[in-house]
């Protein structure tokens, strides 16, 4: 399999991962390893090679989400399909596969540990993140994630803190709530992404009260980008739209 199909692949298999926990052919998800440090893959100029890989290292990048977003750049293009991949790997079963932590590990150093909330990604790449935050079994945990700090790709000290390098897995989620609560608040603030690219993820964290009244508060705000996408990207939105509903509707006192 080529890079260039495991970008369809991860589309392909994510709807039965999300949903079932598993995917119908295993081996499926051995053409998704397949594309794990390729050239083409965020940070593989620098030396990483624990992020996968959609596109070569010499084509224009673009992704156009299920959900109707387009992605505006190859960087975010780069770093979603890295997502898109790692969230299918993660939700089918492969959170024991070390090679897939890490992986998630290099998600979460491009862009929640970034200084001072300047994440250096776009809202659509932090929101389709999330996902890895949801699916993370220790994302409660304070146990210090294993980020590859080493690599050249993390010596900018304009975007990171080069004198600290100690995540746990809980501090990334409380980064991660912190933005989405940030960004509910004001439409400009999420600008190019749906607000139901960020309520899916954070139906699945549940557990906290910011989560609770985030999502509250995403209930009662207008989707920024619902004009010029297509049916099957509306019938996507309104699957998580009812999602939400159903949320509230159990949250609500009888």
């Amino acid at each position: 399999m080529t890079v260039d199909d495991s970008l369809a692949l991860a589309l392909e298999l994510w709807p039965d991962a999300r949903d079932y926990g598993q995917v119908k052919d295993a081996s499926a998800l051995d053409g998704l390893l397949e594309s794990l440090g390729q050239p083409g893959a965020i940070g593989f100029d620098c030396g990483l090679r624990n992020t996968f890989t959609c596109f070569a290292p010499d084509e224009t990048a673009v992704i156009t989400l299920p959900s109707g977003e387009k992605t505006m750049s190859d960087s975010e293009a780069r770093f979603i399909g890295h997502v898109l991949v790692t969230r299918t790997l993660l939700a089918a079963g492969l959170h024991v596969d070390q090679r897939v932590i890490s992986a998630m590990a290099a998600s979460y150093a491009f862009s929640w540990t970034a200084l001072g909330g300047r994440y250096g990604q776009t809202p659509l790449a932090l929101a389709t993140s999330l996902w890895l935050i949801a699916l993370d079994p220790l994302s409660n945990s304070d146990r210090p994630i294993a980020i590859e700090w080493d690599a050249e790709c993390f010596d900018d000290p304009q975007r990171w803190d080069l004198q600290y390098r100690l995540f746990s897995h809980y501090d990334i989620r409380g980064r991660a709530i912190d933005w989405v609560v940030y960004v509910a608040s004001a439409v400009e603030r999420r600008e190019g992404c749906s607000i139901y690219t960020i309520v899916e993820p954070l139906l699945r964290m549940g557990g906290d009260n910011q989560v609770g009244l985030a999502l509250s508060s995403y209930s009662q705000s207008e989707d920024a980008t619902l004009a010029a996408v297509n049916a099957a990207a509306m019938l996507d939105r309104g699957r998580v739209a009812t999602l939400l509903k159903s949320y509230l509707g159990s949250k609500s006192p009888d």
